[in-house]
């Protein structure tokens, strides 16, 4: 079965090989020299040019469906996971131990034991570097938000408890940090949101999300700007007024 990737793969692959076509087409109707078919081809391929772009418009449309569904559907099969990373490892560790020693001694949660854990387990595989994160599958969701809520307390640590995103949601969520800044992004349950200049908060589903919000953040610090108007015969109008009144007082 193929998966979403082959099927983006396959997609560009067909629209470089059509435009591909096109172009070929539109060379060999600069060549030709009779008038008659020259004015028949041009038809022909206005028409099939239309009809391509249109089926690929409706593919591409199709797939970035296909894509939301998918990850909605992903994220929501990891609504109970959190990631623990900079915790060291150590040779013939029990992980679930210590994710309780952590939930115990730093966030101060006394009735989680690793009956509270579907899965406790590292990620990736071991290259002698830094840790390797701990995804941790919480068996109630109610479980994991009181964990996630005092996650702050683990500020000044080597400890970072981070949701365990889609890499669509990640990419995102990396690239709204990079625009507004790493204090006013965040995540919860799998949906990110960014704090824009005039205070509001922005729920960030995908990149078009994030132009708009960018563009919002700028209009918003473009409008924060006092304007003075000023003239070539004078001083600006600001300064104009507050001597109008300063000569009011003195009458």
């Amino acid at each position: 079965m193929a998966t979403l990737s082959d099927v983006h793969q396959q997609q560009a692959s067909l629209e470089a090989s059509l435009h591909q076509r096109m172009s070929e087409f539109e060379a060999q109707l600069k060549l030709s020299s009779e008038p008659s078919s020259l004015s028949r081809l041009h038809n022909d391929f206005i028409n099939f040019k239309e009809n391509v772009c249109g089926i690929l418009k409706m593919l591409r449309l199709q797939i970035n469906e296909l894509s939301r569904a998918t990850d909605v559907l992903e994220m929501r099969h990891r609504r109970k996971c959190l990631l623990f990373g900079g915790i060291a490892e150590v040779p013939k560790e029990d992980t679930s131990a210590l994710i309780c020693r952590v939930l115990e001694e730093q966030l101060q949660i006394k009735d989680v034991n690793p009956a509270s854990f579907k899965a406790c387990h590292r990620l990736g595989s071991g290259t002698g570097g830094r840790p390797r994160p701990i995804l941790v599958r919480f068996a109630d969701h109610s479980v994991k938000t009181s964990v996630w809520k005092k996650k702050t307390a683990l500020k000044g640590t080597s400890t970072v408890i981070s949701e365990f995103l889609t890499r669509r949601r990640q990419n995102l969520f990396l690239e709204a940090r990079k625009r507004f800044g790493i204090t006013n992004c965040w995540s919860l349950d799998g949906n990110i949101y960014a704090k824009l200049p005039d205070g509001k908060r922005r729920n960030i589903t995908t990149e078009d999300d994030l132009e708009f919000a960018k563009r919002t953040a700028a209009a918003e610090l473009q409008g924060d700007r006092p304007e003075i108007v000023k003239t070539s015969a004078g001083p600006s109008t600001s300064q104009r007024s507050r001597r109008a009144a300063a000569a009011g007082k003195s009458k």
